[in-house]
């Protein structure tokens, strides 16, 4: 959850993350697996409870950078790769 004021001195609450995290948890299946940048992946073990293919401690660099090429690549190629993995759901954070 983040917290910002708007220009007229408001405050604004951005609560996106933890509204994904509950959608995944109350709507896919306990043995989902999700594929997100390493990042998130704690996040998602503890506040989804679900399966993630990378997180904060993943020491296998080659499955780090399989997964990094997957989010980075043209869907179409994402795609497959992601096939192999066995992945079921992606999240994607896209902000700016």
């Amino acid at each position: 959850v983040l917290a910002a004021k708007q220009s007229d001195g408001s405050r604004v609450i951005f609560d996106d993350f933890r509204e994904a995290y509950y959608w995944l948890r109350m709507n896919t299946p306990e043995n989902a697996k999700i594929m997100s940048w390493w990042d998130y992946g704690y996040q998602l073990t503890t506040i989804a409870n679900r399966t993630v293919l990378v997180d904060n401690n993943t020491w296998n660099n080659t499955h780090i950078a399989t997964v990094g090429m997957a989010m980075a690549s043209p869907e179409e190629e994402a795609y497959e790769v992601m096939q192999k993995l066995d992945v079921d759901y992606v999240l994607v954070v896209f902000g700016g």
